[in-house]
This record gives structure tokens, sequence and C-alpha cells, in this order.
């Protein structure tokens, strides 16, 4: 069993981490008969699961939007199918459209929505406007296509201002998520004044919206996240409480132990107390895994089946696979499975047994799970065991019981119900600011660079000997991966010689300039709302994947939002020795960018051409123009700037411009790139940064065509993804190199 569910998941992994699908039909028509005639389950298993797969993911890409429908107004009716969420005046929700010619669950966007809201399980006209599934592709970054892949969404889009806009027909009074916003409502007329709120309504009703970004971090760092997630920990507790409870109170009547013996009672009481809470929970992804991992246990108890740990975890992991086999696309797959598995290793069969294995648990499961931490977090929490020693128990064993409890008692009596959620809302304020203090540590948390895989493989077997039997030879051995993390640093540029990379920031524009023992940003991409931006979503977790610590200089070459929007988010997380704009008004601290200012950096001359001192004009022609000079690539950046200013830099510098690599001024729009500026520029390659059906058409083709007319390599953001340049030859576009089934190819 523990094989073949083995090969069924490397099956669905191999298939759901190609850049491709492949044909099927040879292997289906040689293969399979092949393996049945000679009882080969193992490699059977293997080719089913890739084959399981394989067909879900076909059937999942066809449902995406085409691009020739894309960019125009449609008229959809459909289903709210999910509980929306509003920030900034936009209010998001999944949609569930009726339209055969449409993917059938969409996500849609309502800016400044009317004052009829929708609510879930609501049928709805609605005139939209969509687009393909689209997402930043950069190294270190979040992968928004992934997710949208893996949740089944077909389009994303926005629902448009128009008096087609209306209601069909309410929710059912049994809908699922009308209920939990009833739960939500109340629970936030009960606590209106909880600073913990968010929390609560993570662990009754699955709603995690409310946690901020301070939140996260706190959680990141402590290693503490599974906490507000109702997944595996959660579900578990829920079942063993049913358990307990009905196994307890049917042993209470004799006529009850007569058609039922407790035990099995309790079986049924712990599932139907698992799927309570999973519905509660909006039977999200995770929490479908948790409640099926959960009833495979108790089906075990039901039937009077022998409980082999091992067993029951491979079962349940067929059926989640079978269920979902995108799940093993997500983080929280590979955590819990592993974490489980981590425990039946490290407790299960060992003589003598360990003392005080609860303590001992934790500092298991943060070794056991540190190589999977790298591989989707780039990070390990140092002080997670000592987090989770106190956390989890009190979470587990009083948080969500009395959450439980209150959400039950709303029914009988609000005083009653508050009662119990306030002691919950007390216990969740002491243990925040407990979380709070230990984030706050030296070393709390252990970012790491990116690592080549073979690497990561590595110091996962290396885990894996540490946490083997004392008996094991050579298992001190395992201590070599803790050597291998403290030695590995990513490579740098030798001296005279830089590291280029534009980042795919949307529309706006991120770059990064890397000598050999220093780091330049020009530009940080725009500030999208209060909860996103390019700075902390996009240039933080790249350099962090290269192991940078600290910005040596930050130059924000003009004061647009696509420009200097990210700003604050990358100072939260990055120290930043120097920073200089044409803009210092809105930047304290800032010293001004002015042409004539010059530096040199491990043997590589930075210069900067523009503005003067006392330039007027427009803020784009006011922008800072650098020009980086090193033994492998020159470079320029020129910000915004339009035709006054390229004038300006041909009259100055004339044929001084020429360079290997341009970013295209001011992202292709027709007010630059002039035939005089690019003829004498004249770049290998032109990188244009723009964002994915921009709404101002950028790059125009005109300005593409003067590019081309020059013999210039065009590369778009948009298009490519991150752009870098490790020298003038050695160019990685990442939407194509990190290219996975769901990425597309615009």
């Amino acid at each position: 069993m523990v094989k073949t569910a083995i090969a069924f998941l490397l099956g669905c992994a191999l298939c759901l981490n190609l850049s491709e699908l492949p044909r099927y039909g040879w292997l289906l028509a040689v293969a399979l008969p092949f393996t049945f005639r000679f009882r080969q389950t193992v490699l059977s298993a293997f080719i089913v699961g890739l084959l399981w797969a394989g067909f879900q993911a076909q059937l999942r890409i066809d449902q995406r939007l085409p691009e020739h429908k894309a960019s125009q107004d449609s008229l959809l009716s459909g289903v709210i199918a999910s509980i929306p969420e509003q920030h900034d005046q936009v209010l998001r929700f999944n949609f569930r459209s009726q339209h055969p010619d449409f993917p059938p669950l969409l996500r849609l966007s309502w800016y400044y929505p009317e004052s009829k809201l929708p609510a879930p399980g609501e049928h709805w006209q609605l005139r939209v406007r969509l687009k393909p599934p689209a997402g930043m592709k950069n190294p270190g970054g979040f992968d928004y296509e992934k997710l949208l892949f893996t949740e089944g969404i077909g389009a994303t889009g926005y629902v448009r201002k128009h008096p087609d806009n209306r209601r069909l027909a309410p929710a059912s009074d049994w809908q699922l998520d009308k209920l939990r916003l009833q739960i939500q409502h109340k629970l936030t007329a009960l606590l209106k004044d909880s600073q913990q709120l968010p929390s609560i309504l993570g662990l009754s009703v699955g709603q995690r919206d409310l946690l901020n970004t301070e939140h996260w971090r706190v959680l990141r760092e402590t290693g503490t996240s599974h906490l507000v997630a109702i997944s595996g920990l959660h579900i578990g507790l829920a079942a063993a409480l049913g358990f307990f409870l009905f196994r307890w109170s049917w042993s209470l009547s004799l006529t009850a132990l007569s058609l039922l013996p407790a035990r099995q009672a309790g079986a049924l009481g712990g599932f139907s107390f698992a799927l309570f809470y999973a519905l509660l929970a909006g039977m999200a992804i995770p929490t479908q895994r948790a409640l099926i991992m959960v009833s495979t246990v108790m089906l075990a108890l039901l039937l009077k089946r022998p409980l082999y740990p091992g067993h029951i975890l491979a079962l349940s992991l067929l059926l989640v696979l079978l269920f979902d086999p995108f799940s093993v696309l997500s983080a929280g797959f590979w955590l819990s499975f592993s974490a489980v598995a981590l425990i039946l290793l490290t407790c299960s069969a060992r003589f003598p047994a360990k003392r005080g294995n609860w303590v001992w648990i934790h500092l298991w499961l943060a070794l056991g799970l540190m190589p999977l931490l790298i591989i989707f977090f780039g990070q390990i929490s140092l002080i997670s065991p000592l987090a989770n020693l106190i956390a989890v128990p009190l979470v587990s064993l009083l948080v969500v019981p009395l959450i439980l409890a209150g959400m039950l008692l709303l029914v009988i009596s609000d005083p009653i119900s508050h009662l119990a959620l306030s002691v919950a809302d007390y216990l969740l304020g002491w243990l925040w600011r407990m979380l709070n203090w230990l984030a706050s540590l030296p070393l709390a948390d252990w970012q790491l660079p990116a690592m080549p895989w073979w690497l990561t493989a590595l110091i996962g077997l290396l885990t894996v000997l540490l946490l083997l039997p004392r008996a094991m030879p050579a298992r001190w051995l395992g201590l070599l991966a803790i050597l291998a993390l403290i030695s590995y640093s990513p490579a740098r540029p030798p001296a005279g010689q830089i590291y280029f990379t534009l980042l795919d920031v949307g529309q706006g524009l991120a770059a990064v300039v890397e000598t050999h023992s220093h780091t330049l940003v020009f530009d940080t991409g725009p500030r999208y709302s209060e909860r996103f931006d390019t700075g902390s979503a996009v240039v933080v977790p790249y350099l962090q994947s290269r192991g940078i610590e600290k910005i040596d200089r930050l130059l924000i070459s003009h004061g647009d939002n696509d420009h200097i929007g990210g700003v604050n988010g990358l100072k939260q997380h990055l120290p930043v020795t120097k920073l200089i704009s044409s803009d210092v008004a809105t930047l304290p601290g800032a010293r001004p960018c002015e042409a004539g200012q010059q530096w040199r950096w491990d043997e590589v001359l930075f210069e900067v051409l523009l503005p003067l001192a006392d330039q007027p004009g427009s803020d784009n022609n006011r922008s800072c123009v650098l020009k980086v000079t090193a033994d492998n690539m020159t470079l320029l950046l020129p910000g915004d700037i339009e035709r006054e200013s390229e004038r300006q830099l041909l009259a100055r510098y004339g044929g001084q411009l020429k360079a290997d690599i341009l970013v295209v001024p001011h992202h292709g729009s027709l007010t630059s790139s002039g035939i005089r500026f690019v003829q004498t520029v004249k770049p290998g390659y032109a990188l244009f940064p723009v964002g994915y059906r921009n709404r101002y058409g950028f790059p125009k083709q005109k300005v593409v065509d003067r590019y081309l007319n020059e013999a210039s390599i065009i590369l778009r953001s948009d298009q490519h993804g991150a752009i870098l340049f490790r020298d003038e030859q050695v160019v990685t576009t990442w939407r194509q190199n990190a290219a996975g089934l769901w990425t597309a190819n615009y």
C-alpha cells in the first residue's frame, strides 16, 4: 500500500511539474498492459498517477479563456461562488458562470460596487470584461498563475458599470457560504472591539482576509502559519472531540450499545464533527485534504479494520490525489503529509521510548520539514519548535474548542456564546503577544537564498538520515545538512562585471544591478493597493533568493507610482544604505539625483547622465538616467524620459550613449524613443517593462519597429517575465525558463 501510494504520488507530481503535457496514447497502449500482465503494481500506480494528473490538467487547460475573447465586454449569468472580500473600495469574489462558451469558474473584481452587494449563493447577471489567467513571473516570487490553475479559475476580470448588472435570484436558505457569512456577521457583532477578530474568523469560518501583512509576518517568522488555517490539526481535533463525546454518551445507554458498539458510534461522531467543521470552513482545498485523512481513520474504526498508521496515511494520500491531483502543487499538501510521516518515523517503534516525546517532536518536525521550507518559502524559522510547543496545545486544546462552542451556542444564547468567545479572544491575545516577542528576537527566522535542486535534495537526504533511529550507522553524517546550509551562497559576478535583472512588476519598472560585492536597485515598481506593492512582493523575494541582505544604493528615477510605489515595502524588509531620486520631496532622507554623479564599485563605472540640477520640464523628463559600464556589458536605464530629454542626452553625450542593453524609455510610449535616439544607442537588446494587456497599449508598435530596424533583440516583461543577464550573450527569460503547465505564453 505504501509503495503504491508513493508511486501514484510521484506520477502525479512528475506530470504536473512538466512545462507541457506529453502525448499519452502510446504510454497507455503499451505500458499499462505490460505492467498489469507482469503484476508490476508499483509501476502501474506510477503510470496511472501520470495519466490521471494529465487528464485532469488537460481539462483545466481547455477551460481557460482563449486570448481572442480577452478584453471584450460579455454579459454573463451565474452564481456568486465565494464570500466576497472587500478592500480599498474593491469587491472580489468567485463567480460560477452558466454560459457554455466561458470558463465555469471566474475570479472577478468589482470596483466601487453599488450599494446592493452580491452575497454568496445569489444568482446574478453581470456585464464583465475578462482576460486569461495572468501573473508576474520572477525568481523567488509568488506564482499567481499557478494558484489560479490549482483553484480551477479559468479567467479573471472585472465587473463593468452597467444597468445590466442585477440580481436574478436570492440564495437558498441552505446555501453553505450564506450560512458562513451569517456566522461571520454574528461573530463580528459580538467581538466588534476585539483585536483578535481576524484570527477568530480564520479559525471559525475560514475567512482569513482580515489578517494583515504584519499578522502573516509574525506567523511566518515563528513557523505558526498553520495555526490559522483550518486544516489537518483542527479537523483532526474536531474529529477527536466528536469521537470521545459520542463514544462516552453512547456507552451510557445499554439499548444503544446493543445496536452499535460505542467505538463505532464514536467513529460516526468523529466524522460528523469533522464534516461540520470542514463545512464551516468553506471546504477549502486544505480542509478537503484534512477531511479525507480523518475520514479514512474513522472508516477504519467503523469497519473494525486494524489501524496501521502507515497504511492509513498511504490510503489517505491516494484518496486525496484521486479527489484533487493538483494538491501536489501546494506547499500545504507536502507539509501536512510530511509532518505526519515524520511523526511516524520518529515516534513509532522506538524502544525505549524517549521521555517527553511531545517536547521533542517539535524539534524533529522543524528539522524534517526544513528541506520543504527551503523549497517553498526560502526561509526557516529557528524559533518554530519553541513557538509551536506553546501555541499548538493552547490553540488545539483551548482556543479551537472554545470557538466551536461559541458558534454552537449562537443558536441558544448570544451572551453565553460571547462568554466562550471572549475567553478564546483573551487566550489568543496572550498568544499573539508571545509570538510578537519571539518574532522580534535576533535570528528569529533564517532567510536562505535559492539553492540548486541537487543541493536541496542532498540536504533532504541528510536530514532524513539524522532522524533515523540512534542505532543507525553513520547517522551523525546528517549534521552535514547544517554545514551545507551555512556554507552555500549564490554566485556573484567577478570584479569588473555585472549581473543585470529586469523584474516583471506589471505596468511599471524595477531592475537590479549586481557587482561583485554591491547591489543597486533601480525603481521598485507600483503600489497597487494598501495590501500589495511590488517592492515587497517582487523585489524583496528576488533579492532574498540571491542571498542579498542589504541594498547599497536605491535609485528612484522619478515620482510616478509605477516607479516609486514599492519603496516603502522594500525598505520595510531590507536596509538601504543610500537613496537617491529626482523626486526628493516624497522620499524622506533621499539625496537628489543629478547629472555628473558617478561612482565605481568593484571596477564597474556608474554614471548619472540626467537630470541637470536646474532642469525644467515634466517629472518624466526629469527622470534619473543611469549608465553602467562593465567589462561584460554596458547598460542604459533612462526611466520615463521623453523626446526633450532624449535630445539633451544626444547633445551632451552623443555616441557615448551606445549600450548593449537598453531599458526602453517610458515603456515604449510614442512620446519617447525618437529615431535619432534609437539609432545612437543602437542596443543589442531593447527591454520593454510593460504589463500584460495594459490600458495604455504599451509598447506601441511604431516604437518596437524602430528598434527592430536597428537589429535590436526585443524582450518584454509581459511576454518573458523577469529578464536576467549574466553576460551580454547569456540571457534568461523567466516565463520560459520556469514555465509550468499553467504558464501562459502571450
